[in-house]
């Protein structure tokens, strides 16, 4: 085992940017930076710290360097033991409110790069083939931070003696009193107490400055190895978990374990401590009394050890309730348009509330047994005195103020170890099942990513699959079975296949997503980029979601988003592509969504493309330019592998693979496929089924001009010859060079050269050189739309491309981009000198991200609160703990009552003491009987007054959680998703995590130790006061430097508190993003830029919670001086200024010396409490200052009980806007649907199809005019009046976790399992259903993983079914299903659906052909609104035109009847 400073890793990380000034040159910062372990071992920094967009060149280095401002380190020795460089901070945080650019940054040996290089050498060091193979988090935690852990705990121990010293200096200084000392020895041994109390001020304060700092490098350490694993972890493992629960480990897991170093040494010093005191006992009141202490403390011992454990497994059941209710609640967020859309919002409110039920009972039962323990902590004391003393008096000795207050002082000393010893158990068995947790997750399974192969050469295989079986899930049903694949490069390949075929789980099986069997081999040559079926869009500006780490190439930007068809759409954000995305994309369309990532993928310099069905929320035309300008022409050239139902685009494919069962069915050309008699429907226009009717609108389509009626050709190959004409991005052959082509191989008709590049590298088919010299030497423009190539002949060089991405890089097709062609143009001639002078270089154009004045922020910058917190706010947690605030005033008074008992016991003794001196003076033995009566009675009513003042709080505390969790919850139902779509998921949990854990447990204990504190000052200054008047005297200034201290130090703390609860946040919210989008971020191998970004978030988090510890070691340690001054100054008045008795002088010095920790304490205390009432404040800023959406039921303006009985929907002038600055997204749209009528509304892609939906459904209010159901407009009754009685099948199918029978009617009113079943039959997934292991009892796991996309489309189709709603709304419910399904699910529709009103918004036109109307809309406004057949009469009508769009690539199975 190596030694904590034989670890790798440190120093030369701080190196990564070329910083070697890192080394402190002062000793005293060389001692720190020692104990920090920065400078010793040579740690390496993790290659992967530093993403593609995060690397930095030398001078910006050196410049980060120059600007980098830390004064700890140039902190010398006394600015150090007093923090004095905090000053300057405290001061600025009085003055102003802070902000994150006010704060120092973190010493280089904090910073989360080099913590992360040392835990993850660590990390690997402690790995075990057999017993560890993914290492051991606690070995290695101790290898890296273990050295400083231990300088810790001596200083500790020396700690404790000088605290041990104050009772044996009190009682010399008490017989001073008695045998009346010279002045000079008695101020002497004042002086001594005050010095022994400032070495044990600074010592303290350097521990806890330590164990701080341990505790940064800690969480640092925890968070940094979560996120890194996270990066790692097998699909399963996250989908079985959930993605809640994990960030759960990184929320309060690792913070059980960071949290400890501070305080872990009290486990082992506790018992040194009692044994000493017990010893210093002896010696004060003889071994038989101290015997009896003793005993009575080995007799509490082991109680606090069973209440430890009691707690340990209390919390376990805290924590096992907190995750359910915490990934329930993140469904809930993620999922919650769908569950306003189906009116879930009074079923998952009970739901949730169920689950903080259970919660709360277990938390109370914590309290209780925490109640119990604090009865211990304050009554053990004098449980030990009461045992000592009555044996002291039995055995006859007399008690003197020498023997009873330094007996006192030392009782009270016993008061933390007994405490510390379940408290630090206590936090030890929550930290190590936090550990255990951790631990496990660091065990579970991770992904075995493929090395990184070269690119396969041209011909060569670039992704193979041999002999595969696959597993979503180890040891469960194969998903794929015996695949066998072989792509080559440059090949577009097509996956088809029926919905949970297994197409995802093909191209998841080439990103080694999935287990796989023996035997099995998967390979795939050069980088890859992925787009998923559901598209992973970040919470990030759109060019920062297309770029991704990628370098910012204004050329290469410009040709992607042109190829995506995004121009336009970037042209409608309010910033442009500055405009930023909301999380998963909330402010995109569905197919927005798709072709952002897609854009994504385009961008990366790949040379494998696996395309996840992109085009299948985009209309037919949009699919049509995607398809030849993008994956045809922008990737022409590169391997492609494309999932898609959409069969017209078979026949472009170098390769069709056919997906059954989890299996490959079939696989060859579309001809060769044909041939092998595979069938293909809704392929040719004369595809149309036998039973379908010639009709008049059929003859209407067969009469359209069809130039693209013809299956779409392959890109030439070799052999193909003729002229290359490159228009908008696709190929086309001309002449008799064509024909030659496609009949064979004819190289007499091809130039030489190509000929000759045959030989060297691909033949890229459409657009391989799309700037360059003809041989009639140049270029010539053809038109505005292309360019025109006239016998290409361009030499290429002899030695192979370096990558298929290079060339795919010369392979781009030109599009209408004059700055590209300039670009391309210079870039030709500098890679190819031959061609100097022959290449065209038009002007270069403007780019199309124009600096825009507009913000296009959608996620509000994080609520923060300023200054002091609200007094309402107080006033609203203690109303919140019942009526009347009688409970609050119960409290308050026993707290009171129980300090002035302890008080009294204290004052008791002092009469004691001084009634044995007058006795002795006498000549008297004094009876003990009545002074130990009235002291036990005392104590033992102290110790009654602290369970019950426990208990009220443990009782008051779980009302206040529950009545706020409540009121939280209610409001956040109740919200409108505008709030949602500008709201990051991270920042809700945080309220429903964070905050209210802050609520139940921190906030409760914090206000008690506050009060008892403020109880606790005022009785130990009543004592003072009245042994020794004149004190006051020197009090009041005393008094006003506390009060400075106190201001500057709440001030600053506060802010800094509410500075990293918004820097905390997007550590939450990145993890969750990234493990949304893990295997998007995998597919790239982007886990080194993330990791990288997550350094970031932790170092600007660390920059303010670092500073918080400093400033509370500053005050700390100015307050301990107060209340050095203020018992020296109380010794020299009770000794030299006015002389007291001895009993009344240890009464006074007893409580001087109890105000030095009180004073510091309740500083810290009320400071704590104002912190952690900001999560009170952050919950009560959802409830009160979000406003509501409209009521779910409005009293005397409920619908009918049948209502709607007919489905009549009309729509008069209707506007909406999605925020009141921006344009209307409707323009006064007006309409009627009849009764029963189908309605297909169609139009381009943001034309506001799917915003029409939301205006029916409430989702967004209207601007203007108003939609009437049966007559009675919607805008006037309730919104579960109308959401409740519409059915839906949204865009985005949200599935929730749970069983197949929860997901289709979680509320039990379907009316059996028939119903259920029958629903499933009609929407098609009743055999996938019954596939599944336990059928309806099914488990699904979170957001319905273990479905594929049109799966989920089909369970919220069976949904719909049984809402048995007289509306149907269809929004792109079958975007992601085949075309037979597809065709089963409008077949339902129209036997299922008869008697309802049916608005079927569809990109596919033979989704909603046969509609009884079509309304066809055109950016926000109606442009046609007629049956189909009327529409295509005439030519000039823009449905006509979408559908002779949709014909030059598809054509339709089934027509609608003629109106005639």
């Amino acid at each position: 085992m190596l030694a904590p400073s034989d670890a790798p890793g440190s120093m030369q990380a701080l190196e990564v940017a070329g910083l070697n000034k890192a080394e402190p040159k002062g000793w005293w910062q060389w001692v720190t930076a020692r104990l920090n372990g920065s400078s010793s071992a040579g740690y390496k920094p993790l290659e992967e710290e530093v993403g593609p967009s995060d690397r930095v060149s030398a001078e910006e280095a050196a410049r980060d360097a120059r600007d980098r401002w830390c004064p700890e380190e140039k902190a010398g020795f006394f600015s150090t033991i007093f923090y004095s460089y905090a000053t300057s901070l405290v001061t600025l945080g009085y003055k102003k409110t802070l902000l994150a650019d006010d704060l120092w940054d973190m010493s280089l040996w904090d910073e989360a790069r080099t913590i992360s290089s040392r835990i993850h050498g660590c990390l690997e060091n402690t790995k075990d083939p057999v017993t560890a193979p993914k290492g051991r988090l606690l070995k290695a935690l101790w290898l890296a931070f273990g050295r400083v852990f231990m300088f810790t705990g001596i200083i500790r121990l020396v700690d404790i003696a000088l605290q041990l010293l104050a009772p044996f200096l009190l009682e010399k200084l008490l017989l001073c009193i008695e045998t009346q000392c010279s002045t000079k020895f008695t101020v002497g041994l004042a002086l001594a107490m005050a010095a022994a109390n400032m070495f044990d001020t600074t010592l303290q304060g350097f521990y806890f400055h330590l164990g701080f700092r341990i505790s940064l490098n800690v969480k640092t350490a925890l968070i940094d190895v979560l996120y890194r694993k996270s990066l790692r972890v097998h699909s399963a493992t996250k989908g079985a978990m959930g993605i809640g629960a994990i960030v759960n480990l990184q929320s309060n897991d690792a913070a059980k374990l960071w949290n400890m170093p501070p305080y872990f040494h009290g486990l082992w010093t506790a018992p040194v401590q009692i044994v000493v005191i017990m010893g210093m006992l002896v010696r004060v009141i003889g071994w038989a009394p101290a015997l009896a202490g003793f005993l009575t403390t080995c007799a509490l011992i082991p109680v606090t050890g069973w209440l430890g454990r009691k707690l340990g497994a209390v919390r376990r059941a805290v924590v096992k309730h907190t995750d359910a209710r915490v990934r329930t609640t993140t469904e809930v967020i993620l999922g919650i348009k769908a569950i306003k859309l189906y009116a879930w919002e009074g079923p998952w409110t009970a739901r949730l509330n169920e689950l903080r039920e259970s919660e709360l009972w277990q938390i109370l039962r914590s309290s209780l047994l925490q109640a119990c323990a604090t009865m211990l902590f304050l009554g053990g004391p004098i449980l030990v005195s009461l045992a000592s003393f009555t044996t002291f008096a039995a055995l006859g000795f007399q008690l003197t103020a020498a023997v009873a207050f330094p007996a006192l002082s030392l009782f009270n000393l016993l008061r933390f170890p007994i405490m510390q010893m379940p408290n630090q158990i206590t936090n030890l068995i929550n930290a190590g099942v936090g550990l255990g947790r951790i631990q496990s997750f660091l065990d579970a399974d991770e992904m075995n990513p493929l090395p990184l192969e070269p690119p396969a050469a041209w011909g060569e295989t670039a992704a193979e699959i041999k002999h595969g079986t696959f597993f979503w899930e180890s040891g469960s049903e194969p998903v794929l079975r015996d695949v066998n694949l072989r792509v080559q490069t440059g090949q577009l390949v097509i996956v088809s296949g029926q919905v949970g075929a297994g197409k995802t789980s093909l191209l998841a099986a080439l990103l080694q997503e999935l287990y796989v069997a023996k035997g099995a081999s998967v390979s795939v040559h050069g980088q890859v980029a992925y787009t998923a079926q559901d598209p992973w869009v970040r919470n990030a500006s759109l060019r920062d979601n297309v770029l991704m780490g990628e370098k910012y190439d204004p050329i290469r930007y410009q040709e992607v988003l042109e190829a995506c068809a995004l121009v336009s759409d970037i042209a409608l954000l309010p910033a442009g592509d500055s405009s930023e995305i909301g999380e998963k994309g909330i402010n995109l369309s569905g197919g927005q969504r798709h072709r952002v990532a897609l854009a994504r993928a385009c961008y990366q310099p790949a040379d494998v493309y696996l395309l996840d069905d992109p085009l299948s929320a985009v209309d037919a035309h949009v699919g049509k330019h995607i398809f030849e300008h993008c994956i045809r022409g922008l990737l022409g050239g590169s391997t492609r592998i494309l999932v898609t139902h959409q069969q017209q685009y078979l026949a472009a494919a170098d390769l069709v693979v056919i997906v059954s069962q989890g299996a490959i069915t079939a696989s060859g050309t579309y001809e060769e496929l044909l041939q092998q008699g595979v069938e293909f429907k809704q392929i040719q226009l004369d595809a149309t089924p036998d039973e379908e009717p010639q009709t008049a609108t059929h003859a209407m389509i067969e009469e359209m001009p069809t130039p693209f009626a013809q299956p779409i050709s392959p890109p030439a190959r070799e052999g193909d010859a003729g002229e290359m004409r490159l228009g908008s991005g696709e190929l086309s052959t001309t002449g008799d060079g064509a024909e030659a082509g496609r009949s064979g191989s004819n190289d007499e008709n091809r130039d030489p050269a190509l000929i000759d590049q045959d030989k060297h590298g691909p033949s890229l088919g459409a657009g391989v050189m799309p700037l360059m010299a003809s041989n009639k030497g140049g270029l010539v423009q053809a038109d505005s739309e292309a360019w025109r190539l006239d016998h290409i002949s361009i030499p290429l060089p002899d030695q192979p491309l370096r990558s298929l991405a290079t060339a795919q890089s010369m392979a781009r097709p030109v599009l209408k981009s004059e700055k590209r062609q300039a670009a391309m143009a210079a870039n030709l001639e500098k890679e190819h000198p031959e061609l100097q002078g022959q290449v065209l270089a038009p002007e270069a154009p403007k780019l199309t991200s124009k600096k825009l004045v507009k913000d296009g922020s959608i996620i509000k910058a994080k609520d923060r609160a300023y200054g002091s917190v609200e007094k309402s706010l107080y006033k609203t947690y203690l109303r919140a703990w019942g009526p009347w605030y009688w409970l609050p005033v119960f409290y308050l008074i026993g707290a009171a009552s129980e300090r002035f008992a302890q008080i009294g016991q204290n004052a008791w003794m002092s009469v004691w003491a001084d009634a044995t001196e007058a006795a002795g003076a006498r000549g008297e033995k004094l009876k003990n009987t009545m002074y130990l009566i009235v002291y036990f009675s005392l104590g033992l009513g102290a110790m009654g007054l602290t369970v019950a003042r426990a208990m009220i709080l443990a009782y008051s505390s779980v009302r206040a959680s529950r009545s706020l969790h409540a009121r939280l919850l209610e409001k956040l139902m109740r919200l409108p998703m505008s709030f949602f779509d500008s709201q990051p998921t991270g920042r809700l949990l945080n309220r429903f995590a964070r905050d209210l854990e802050m609520v139940d447990t921190s906030l409760p204990m914090s206000l008690g130790s506050f009060l008892n504190c403020v109880v606790n000052v005022v009785g130990s200054l009543l004592v003072i006061a009245f042994v020794s008047p004149a004190q006051l005297a020197a009090l009041i200034p005393l008094g006003f430097f506390y009060e400075w201290a106190r201001r500057l130090y709440v001030s600053t703390s506060r802010e800094l508190k509410r500075l990293d609860s918004l820097a905390m946040s997007p550590i939450f919210g990145n993890f969750g993003e990234t493990l949304q989008g893990l295997q998007t971020v995998r597919a790239f191998r982007r886990q080194n830029m993330f990791a990288a970004v997550n350094c970031r978030l932790l170092d600007s988090n660390n920059r303010a919670w670092w500073p918080m510890q400093v400033v509370n070691r500053w005050l700390s340690i100015r307050l301990d001086m107060l209340g050095t001054m203020v018992s020296l100054g109380t010794a020299l008045a009770v000794t030299v200024v006015m002389p007291q008795s001895a009993g009344l002088a240890g009464l006074a010095l007893t409580a001087a010396l109890n105000l030095t920790g009180i004073l510091n304490w309740s500083v810290r205390q009320s400071t704590d409490l104002e912190i952690q009432m900001n999560s009170v404040e952050r919950i009560m800023a959802y409830t009160n200052q979000y406003d509501a959406e409209a009521p779910a039921k409005i009293p005397g303006k409920e619908p009918p009980k049948q209502w709607p009985q007919r489905g009549v929907i009309k729509v008069e002038g209707l506007v909406l806007k999605y925020r009141p600055e921006l344009d209307p997204v409707l323009k006064g749209l007006t309409f009627t649907v009849n009764a029963r009528e189908k309605v297909g509304v169609a139009g381009r892609t943001g034309c506001g199809k799917s915003t029409l939906m939301m205006a029916l459904y409430r989702i967004v209010e209207p601007s203007g005019g108003r939609i009437l159901i049966d007559g009675i407009d919607i805008a006037s009754i309730g919104l579960f009046d109308l959401r409740s009685r519409l059915a839906l099948v949204p865009q985005d199918p949200v599935i929730f976790s749970g069983t197949v029978r929860a997901n289709l009617d979680p509320f039990d009113t379907a009316g059996g399992d028939a119903v259920i079943w029958q629903a499933l039959e009609q929407a098609g997934i009743a055999t996938a259903v019954r596939d599944l292991s336990a059928g309806l009892d099914s488990e699904l796991t979170e957001g319905g993983g273990n479905l594929s996309t049109g799966q989920r489309q089909l369970l919220c189709m069976a949904r719909a079914l049984l809402r048995n709603a007289r509306i149907l709304v269809l929004d792109e419910a079958t975007s992601n299903v085949d075309n037979t399904t597809d065709e089963l699910v409008q077949s339902t529709v129209r036997s299922a659906f008869a008697h309802c009103t049916v608005l079927t918004i569809a990109h596919r036109l033979h989704t909603i052909i046969d509609s009884d109307r079509v309304l066809l809309l055109d950016a926000g406004n109606i442009k046609e609104f007629d049956t189909p057949s009327n529409l295509l009469k005439d030519k000039a009508s823009a449905f006509s035109s979408l559908v002779q769009d949709t014909m030059r690539s598809s054509s339709f199975s089934r027509l609608p009847a003629s109106d005639e």
